[in-house]
């Protein structure tokens, strides 16, 4: 047996990536594919994510320990499209106390929280940074935050 053979098979060998299929722009298929991009956006849920902040910065009362894994994933991912957003126009560069947040809300969202027994600490982080993020693109970007 050589080393070779005794080796693990690669969990992703090289002959099954396929390539991305170019796409010529102003094509019809271009625009084809722009259109059904439109269609599967949503909208970044202001409101929900308001309510999601005070509920558990704002709450006497803690959002009980298994809501708070799905709440921090919740949150995770409102924080990386709020930061797809304040990084995306490369015109106009973010500044540096929002790129501060976009790091710092990376770097708690990616720290383990268990199984929600430990994880009030991390998820109130989480929320403190995105709620200064959304503060910074309201004032900044002018995103409209609704007051209902």
């Amino acid at each position: 047996m050589t080393v070779a053979m005794a080796a693990p098979v690669p969990a992703y060998p090289l002959s099954s990536l396929i390539p991305e299929k170019h796409v010529p722009q102003h094509s019809q298929e271009f625009y084809a594919e722009v259109v059904a991009r439109l269609r599967l956006w949503t909208p970044l849920p202001v409101g929900q994510i308001i309510a999601t902040l005070e509920q558990v910065l704002e709450s006497p009362d803690p959002p009980p320990a298994a809501e708070l894994v799905y709440l921090h994933w919740v949150m995770r991912s409102w924080h990386e499209r709020l930061s797809s957003i304040a990084t995306a126009d490369r015109r106009f560069p973010p500044s540096t106390g929002v790129l501060r947040l976009v790091k710092a809300g990376r770097a708690v969202g990616d720290e383990p929280i268990g199984d929600g027994t430990q994880a009030l600490g991390p998820v109130r982080r989480l929320a403190s940074t995105l709620s200064d993020l959304l503060d910074e693109m309201a004032n900044t970007q002018g995103l409209r935050v609704d007051d209902d």
